[in-house]
This record gives C-alpha cells, sequence and structure tokens, in this order.
C-alpha cells in the first residue's frame, strides 16, 4: 500500500543455415498473465519530477488508484504470482518519468497553464528480472488564471498536476492493456552434450544469446549460443532435465529472424528538465524493433519493485535469477537546447529559434565505440507582440524531435554478421587462429565452437558447439592468438586445430588497426567557445574511423546502471585493451567583427584541430579553417540573442569541419 519514491541501488558454410532442426512455432498458445503491483515508483532525486507536488498526496489513495485501474486494464488477464506461476505472469507497474509546467500570457491579460504528466508502465518477470514490456504516455492538463489572481498561479499548478496524474493512470493502464499482446516462442531439449542442453530454435526463431526461457514447471534456463536453427542452454534454476523438455519466452511484437544482440541504453547527458528515465524510454520505444538488437530494459526501481512483490506475492525474491547483462551499449547524448529571439523588422514581431540535437554512439564491451550517429531538429516561429507558447514547451518539442530522428538513423543499423576463423594451432605458446587477411581489434569479445555432430531425433545433424566465451589477443603474423575466458558445460573442452573462433561484425570498420580514444584535455583558443564539441567530435571520429575508436569512461556510467540492483547477476564483463594514444580536441574561433547591410551577421573564423598524442608527445595533426558569416539579424537584437544565434551556427560549421579532419586523419604507424 506504500508509494514509493527513493530510487535505490540501484564459419563453415554449412553451418550458415542452422539445419539443425525442425522450426519452433513462434506463437505458442500458452497465455502470459499479469500481476498487478499496487504503488507509484518515482525517483525521489530527480528534479524532473515535482517532488513538492508528490510528497504532498494522499498515498495509499494514488496506490488504490493504480492497483484499480490495471485491475480494470487486465480484466480476465491477472493472476496470482507465484514461485509456480513466474514464469507466465508479469508483475505491471506504474512508474513516473516527468512533470513540467508552461505558463503563456493569453491576449486578454490571463495566463494559459499546462502541466504535462509523463509515465512508463513496465512488465516485468520478476524471475529472471527480464522487462517483457513498456510502454509509456504523458497526459497534459490546462488551466487559465485570470490576469488579477497571479498569486492563484502555484495552487493552479498544484490542481492541474493532480488532474493530469489521475488521467494518466486511467489513460496508460488502459493503453498497455490494449498493447501487451505477448505470444510464447517454444523450444525443446533435441539433445545433451557436456551438461549443456542443444534446443531445436535458434535466432531465426526468436531465440537469442543471453535469453533466459522457462518451462511449466518454472525450471529456467538461460541461452549461452544461439545459432540460426539451434540454440545451447546452461541451466540456470533446475532441477533435472532431458530430451523432450520445452521451454519458452514471451515476446511483443514480430519475429523477423535476425540474429539480435543484446543492447541496452545508457544515458550520459540529459538536457535540463528531462529526468534520464525519460530520455531512455522516450529513445528505447522509438527505437523499438527497427533496429537489429534486442532490447535490454532498466529498471531504475527495480529493488524497490521487487520488495513491494513480496511484501504482497507468494513468492521468495532470494530464488529470483538475475538476467545476463548485454552485449552493447547505446551511450545516448541530449545536451541542453539552443533558444534565442531575436528582433525583426516589425516592432511587433520576433522570431523564435530553437534547435535541438542527439547523440547515440554504439559501444561493445571493450568500451570500442562501433558506430555513431545523430538526430537534429531546428525551429523557427514567427511571433506577435510576445503571444506563443512557453518557450519551455517548444524547447521540450525540439528535443522529442531530435530523438526520434536519432532513433530513425539508428533503426538502418545493418544486422550483425557472424565472423569465424578456424584454429590453426595450439601450443605451449597458446591458441592461435588463421587471420592472414584480416585484423581484430584488441580483445573482440567472441565464441570458441567446435564443429559437432550429435544425434537429434535419429538423425546425425552437423552444428557449431559452443567451449567457451574468449577474446582476441594480439595479432602474430598471418594468426592472432585468442583467450579463452568462461568455459561452458561440465567439464573444460580442450581447443584443437580445426576448432573455430567467432566474433560478431557490427558498425563502421576501422580504416587501421591503430586504436585511440578521446583526450579528456581538449583546448580552448579565442574568443568564443563551440557548443557540444565532444559529442560532434566523437561523431566525426566514428563515421570517418581512421581506427579503434575506444570510450573507456563509459564503464562507470553503466556500471551504475547495470548490476544486481537492477536485476542483473553482475556487473558487465568488461575487457578494455590499454589505450595509449588519444585525440586531442583544438578550438580555435574568433568573431571578427559585425556587418550590417540589410541585416547584420557577425564575421566568424573558425578553426578546428585533432592532434593525436600518445607518451605526451604529439604525433600528428590535421586542422581546417574555414571563414563565414553568422545567419542574419536586426541591429537591435540583443547581444545574449546575437550569441545563441552564433552558438547554434557554430555547431552546423563545426560538424562539417570536423567530419573533413577526422576523414584526412591518418595514425603515424600507419601512413
Amino acid at each position: 500500500m506504500t508509494l514509493h519514491r527513493t530510487l535505490r541501488s540501484i564459419g563453415a558454410a554449412w553451418l550458415v543455415a542452422g539445419a539443425c532442426c525442425a522450426p519452433v512455432g513462434a506463437a505458442a498458445q500458452t497465455t502470459a498473465r499479469v500481476y498487478p503491483v499496487q504503488g507509484v515508483f518515482w525517483d525521489e532525486r530527480e528534479p524532473a519530477i515535482e517532488q513538492r507536488f508528490l510528497r504532498a498526496q494522499d498515498i495509499a489513495g494514488l496506490s488504490q488508484q493504480v492497483r484499480t485501474a490495471l485491475d480494470n486494464a487486465f480484466a480476465g488477464r491477472t493472476g496470482e504470482l507465484t514461485q509456480k506461476t513466474a514464469g507466465g505472469t508479469f508483475a505491471v507497474s506504474f512508474h513516473l518519468t516527468r512533470m513540467a509546467q508552461y505558463a503563456t500570457r493569453k491576449p486578454d491579460g490571463n495566463l494559459e497553464i499546462r502541466t504535462p504528466v509523463t509515465g512508463s508502465i513496465y512488465f516485468t518477470n520478476v524471475q529472471t528480472g527480464e522487462i517483457l514490456f513498456t510502454q509509456s504516455d504523458t497526459n497534459v492538463a490546462l488551466g487559465l488564471v485570470a490576469a488579477r489572481d497571479s498569486a492563484q498561479v502555484p495552487a493552479e499548478v498544484d490542481k492541474l498536476y493532480a488532474s493530469a496524474l489521475t488521467a494518466l493512470i486511467a489513460q496508460l493502464c488502459s493503453k498497455a492493456g490494449q498493447q501487451f499482446q505477448p505470444h510464447a516462442v517454444e523450444a525443446k531439449i533435441a539433445a545433451l552434450q557436456n551438461g549443456l542442453m542443444v534446443l531445436d530454435g535458434g535466432y531465426q526463431q526468436g531465440i537469442q544469446s543471453g535469453d533466459s526461457l522457462e518451462d511449466e514447471q518454472s525450471n529456467l534456463i538461460r541461452i549461452v549460443y544461439a545459432g540460426a536453427g539451434y540454440a545451447v542452454a546452461e541451466r540456470v534454476l533446475v532441477d533435472s532435465i532431458k530430451p523432450g523438455m520445452v521451454f519458452r519466452k514471451y515476446v511483443v511484437g514480430k519475429i523477423d529472424g535476425r540474429r539480435r544482440p543484446r543492447v541496452a541504453v545508457v544515458v550520459d547527458q540529459a538536457a535540463a528538465g528531462f529526468s534520464r528515465e525519460y530520455l531512455n524510454r522516450m529513445f528505447s520505444e522509438a527505437l523499438g524493433q527497427q533496429a537489429p538488437f534486442t532490447l535490454v530494459q532498466v529498471n531504475p526501481n527495480f529493488t524497490n519493485l521487487l520488495k513491494t512483490v513480496a511484501q504482497h506475492a507468494t513468492l521468495s525474491t532470494s530464488s529470483t535469477a538475475q538476467r545476463e547483462t548485454p552485449d552493447l551499449l547505446i551511450r545516448l547524448r541530449v545536451p541542453d537546447p539552443i533558444h534565442y529571439e531575436a528582433k525583426t523588422n516589425l516592432a511587433f514581431r520576433t522570431v523564435r529559434g530553437f534547435e535541438a540535437n542527439a547523440y547515440a554512439e554504439l559501444i561493445d564491451t571493450t568500451g570500442r565505440v562501433l558506430m555513431a550517429t545523430s538526430g537534429h531538429d531546428a525551429q523557427k516561429i514567427e511571433v506577435d507582440n510576445g503571444f506563443d507558447m512557453d518557450p519551455l514547451a517548444r524547447r521540450e518539442i525540439a528535443v522529442k524531435n531530435a530523438l526520434l530522428a536519432v532513433a530513425r538513423q539508428l533503426g538502418t543499423v545493418a544486422e550483425a554478421q557472424p565472423d569465424a576463423a578456424p584454429v590453426a594451432r595450439v601450443d605451449a605458446n597458446g591458441i592461435f587462429v588463421a587471420t592472414p587477411a584480416k585484423v581484430y581489434p584488441q580483445q573482440a569479445p567472441g565464441y570458441l565452437l567446435r564443429p559437432t555432430t550429435l544425434a537429434i531425433g535419429g538423425k546425425p545433424v552437423k552444428l557449431l558447439f559452443p567451449m567457451a566465451e574468449a577474446t582476441t589477443a594480439q595479432r602474430e603474423g598471418a594468426e592472432t592468438r585468442i583467450a579463452p575466458s568462461l568455459p561452458f558445460g561440465e567439464q573444460r573442452i580442450p581447443v584443437v586445430a580445426g576448432d573455430v573462433f567467432e566474433t560478431l561484425q557490427l558498425g563502421a570498420v576501422p580504416k587501421s588497426a591503430a586504436a585511440f580514444s578521446l583526450c579528456p584535455d581538449s583546448e580552448t583558443l579565442g574568443s568564443v567557445q563551440t557548443p557540444q564539441l565532444e559529442n560532434v567530435a566523437s561523431l566525426a571520429l566514428a563515421q570517418a574511423m581512421p581506427g579503434n575508436f575506444y570510450a573507456p569512461e563509459v564503464r562507470e556510467l553503466a556500471d551504475t546502471m547495470i548490476n544486481p540492483g537492477t536485476s542483473f547477476r553482475d556487473r558487465i564483463r568488461w575487457s578494455v585493451p590499454p589505450v595509449t594514444a588519444c585525440i586531442q580536441l583544438v578550438q580555435r574561433v574568433d568573431a571578427t567583427g559585425e556587418q550590417c547591410e540589410e541585416h547584420c551577421q557577425q564575421n566568424l573564423t573558425a578553426r578546428y584541430t585533432m592532434r593525436v598524442r600518445e607518451n605526451a608527445q604529439v604525433t600528428a595533426r590535421v586542422g581546417l579553417e574555414s571563414k563565414f558569416r553568422s545567419s542574419g539579424y536586426e541591429k537591435s537584437t540583443t547581444l545574449q540573442a546575437v550569441n545563441s544565434l552564433v552558438r547554434s551556427d557554430l555547431i552546423d560549421e563545426a560538424r562539417k569541419l570536423l567530419s573533413a579532419v577526422a576523414a584526412k586523419l591518418v595514425f603515424p604507424s600507419t601512413k
């Protein structure tokens, strides 16, 4: 009955088709049920949520309102959550992610107030920790305060917040009830090998590496490797196993047969007034199934959710099995938008400009940036006599549009492709694979696999069987040494010549084997600073990819979000290689004077340089300079507005110059 506010701790050609087994049905008739959680969850430390208002609310009443709305939305689909039913019953919970207020002065002097309140519904398998589905929505309450009653604005805002929250609970629960239509993907144990289970379904049937599957008795297994038409699983919570046992997982949406690595979104930079959870949810739901990834949702309130479930459900949280960590990260950066208001030649009219950008990088567990993209939104609105939407509302629209744009860009990424190399020799010096025409990145993660023939359904079937996780070590001539790490199964299988090392290829191909990161100490010269410089430079380097680009600093960010407190088995098993070279950014931007004709413009000179630095020595550098004029403005425009307009122009100029600089960059060892 409590309202929860505090966020706490939080290869071979014959294997490609994967013709191991008969395809499994992707829509078994087993029905998933939900367990409505009575409560509202939010982060008590989040400034994008109106804490003062929430602390004054009727806790028990709001909790009951959520429970009633969920019961109504899922009538006939609810069920008890017990140890026996946990595999097919999802805890459904309500989470607040953002509250805002906007005020607009009307021509009659009255004040129009809008209070958008945003929330999300999470569907969580508390036994595996997986979040199957999320649904977000916003409700906006609208009110009017007379000009003479301006002292009543705070009370009116609270009344509107209460109205929007009440409406949102009903609206979002109803929408989630309509959208949550899961179906089961089933796979049968076809054979046993080294204590592992070979299942008759793989990624073409919707079963991916890292997935957790359960049977009717809530026995739990985890996929350690998924081929096209088969998968290999290990025990997690299982009494006994035998061929013929059927395991399942639930999915929402279509299965497209693509290989989908597990990806989690981590928000590194959030514009003021936007919570990280809000930006994460909006971006993740916009991305959806467009990109060839399995999105691993992160609920920062998972610990509180689990405690609440334990208070009401017949389920021991001590036996909950935490989920596998993601294979990849999307680092999302949403800097503060730029806003300016410039005068026109009409005394009653101004032009308001809003520019928002969002940046996304795909990063693996070595800290290597695989690719990057960005989204952009720019608005120019003519405003007469000051009458327009609240600038904060315009700002929100710009941020949302930029997020949607970057999600669309990332949705066009090509599917990850397996890259296999045969083991050439194994001796006292290690395991070596033949790589005469390829260079792996440092410590690239992959699998050691053995070509195996198993009797399945009375017929011999050839497949690649996983022996261990492994990473690339160093290249020696036409070979690369491989370092095995985590073995699979009951016994460690010795690697022999003829086995296979497989890794996934995704994103841009580096132009050289050089490894670099961004230096932490950029240098700023001149009188004007370029906003979002690091974001723009990272984007340029990731798209040009002059070598292997690493972002080791992402580790600290990811570890705060991906850990046992947010339902993962552990933190990510990082294998970040030592990177001695870095790119130092140098900017020199000067405003050289104003030129006024029909309109005024600022004359600007911008020079951007990338220095390759290693062991405190600059070993190479590339720089480009341009002279340009800012966008035009009226002479009477304020200095603050001119500066904001120039900053907007500078981002565009920096994009062009830094992209050209990154494309020309060549590391000394690769010249």
